[in-house]
């Protein structure tokens, strides 16, 4: 997720106008709490984490990409849970949307699930969907304004969505597969947009939620431990501000996704 600081701020004061809300469920989560895991390896197995996204699934901001993203935080996790041989295969590319994970990360992918080797996909995508908006007029004064394309490239999204998560599934239907909410990142920074941001990315995540709930695809919920943590699990406060999480905030998603795996 490319999150330039001009491009969501035009965004996100977009959103505000609504009110906030933007149409986003109050409550809107894939489902309630993962009881049984839904991965269990066997003693000595391998496998491979199939990681799919933009820059956060890819890991930027992380001291190390290949350990303390939550990608590698994940695939850690199942080797020490299992005592089990996994890697780690990524297809996530910094500033992709849902549209060019379809075009350049979709088909490999669905490759490498006909091998047969993958024990679960990881996604995060979605929050460059909507850098685009920050460059209508009519969206940063009026969303609900006829000329702005907001609900339209909403719609797309989803549909977008709805194609990487149902051609995933049927391509191999029993791998597990958990997209991730996107959390507040300006939260507890002080930044004079942190409403704002909160209803940007709910809007976002009422759309991510809709599609996994209609697919049965978990979903992976690090908003509430980044609430009024972002000056803890962001780089926002950093000599050089850059809204990617940091190490602590990498292991926050990576939790994540392990209690949406039922791990947790």
């Amino acid at each position: 997720m490319r999150l330039a600081l001009a491009s969501l701020v035009a965004l996100v004061l977009a959103v505000s106008c609504s009110g906030g809300d933007a149409g986003g469920p109050a409550n809107d989560s894939a489902g309630g709490p993962v009881n049984d895991p839904i991965l269990v390896l066997e003693a000595g197995a391998s496998g491979v984490l199939l990681a799919l996204g933009d820059s956060v699934a890819a890991g930027s901001g992380a001291s190390d990409p290949a350990t303390t993203s939550y990608v590698g935080l994940v695939a850690e996790a199942l080797r020490s849970t299992f005592d089990a041989e996994v890697t780690v295969e990524s297809l996530a590319t910094g500033g992709h949307t849902t549209q060019t994970l379809i075009d350049e990360q979709l088909e490999p992918a669905l490759a490498l699930l006909r091998q047969g080797d993958v024990v679960l996909v990881t996604i995060t995508i979605g929050g460059n969907d909507l850098s685009q908006y920050g460059a209508h007029e009519a969206c940063i004064a009026d969303p609900t304004d006829l000329e702005c394309p907001l609900e339209d490239g909403l719609l797309e999204v989803e549909d977008r969505l709805d194609t990487i998560l149902s051609r995933l599934r049927e391509t191999a239907p029993g791998v597990p597969i958990v997209i991730q909410l996107y959390p507040n990142l300006f939260s507890g920074t002080g930044h004079e947009f942190t409403r704002q941001a909160e209803a940007a990315f709910r809007l976002l995540n009422g759309v991510i939620v809709g599609v996994a709930r209609r697919l049965d695809v978990p979903t992976a919920d690090p908003r509430r431990a980044f609430e009024g943590q972002g000056q803890n699990l962001t780089h926002l406060l950093d000599d050089t501000p850059d809204a990617h999480p940091n190490d602590a905030g990498y292991q926050e998603i990576a939790d994540a996704f392990l209690e949406a795996l039922g791990l947790g």
